[in-house]
């Protein structure tokens, strides 16, 4: 089971639902710019909902419109607008990584299978200023701690197999690659394969 800080903050996030995830749950810094503790710079995942415009609009700048298609090129959902992603699905939770008031990167977990404990991961990215330093890792490490807490032993993710930016991470995350999908990845513009990987908690 992975270790890491006490995620906090009550049972808004699953509250009915399994996993029961917290809204908020702390996050160790990558290695980038070292932080303060505390409202003033802490480094957390906090719950999307969609009744808070201000946290959107925060996600949201992580990808100015120039950076979307490079962003989302792996994307066969792009998750805009991102108000309507995050109440979209009732079986989805949207993370975003704010590091006080500045968001740095997002995420979400879905398709839960509480007879098998396993969840998906995915549809993430960082913000490009943000990139390389350790903070994507950072942000697993303590997403897989609290979903380990809910109970849950298994994380998978689905990623494109000409990602290696995104097949390299999810390795250095501990994730084990499994197989590569029989069936077609389908994008607006164009046909890949998906390659499935797994952590387990």
């Amino acid at each position: 089971m992975t270790g890491g800080g006490v995620a906090r903050g009550g049972e808004a996030g699953g509250a009915g639902r399994w996993p029961s995830l917290p809204p908020v749950i702390p996050v160790g810094t990558g290695t980038g710019p070292p932080t303060a503790t505390g409202t003033d710079g802490g480094w957390e995942l906090r719950l999307l909902t969609g009744e808070d415009p201000g946290e959107l609009d925060a996600v949201l700048a992580t990808v100015p419109e120039a950076d979307r298609a490079a962003t989302f090129h792996f994307f066969t959902v792009v998750p805009l607008p991102l108000d309507e992603f995050v109440t979209a699905d009732p079986g989805r939770r949207t993370y975003g990584l704010f590091r006080g008031d500045e968001a740095l990167a997002c995420t979400s977990v879905y398709a839960a299978d509480p007879d098998a404990r396993t969840v998906m991961a995915g549809f993430t990215w960082t913000a490009p200023a943000w990139r390389g330093r350790g903070d994507n890792r950072a942000m697993k490490s303590a997403l897989f701690s609290a979903l380990a807490d809910a109970g849950v032993r298994e994380v998978w993710f689905r990623a494109d197999v000409e990602n290696t930016a995104s097949c390299r991470a999810l390795e250095t995350c501990g994730a084990e690659r499994v197989r590569v999908d029989d069936a077609p990845r389908v994008y607006p513009d164009r046909v890949s394969r998906s390659v499935f990987y797994r952590r387990v908690l």
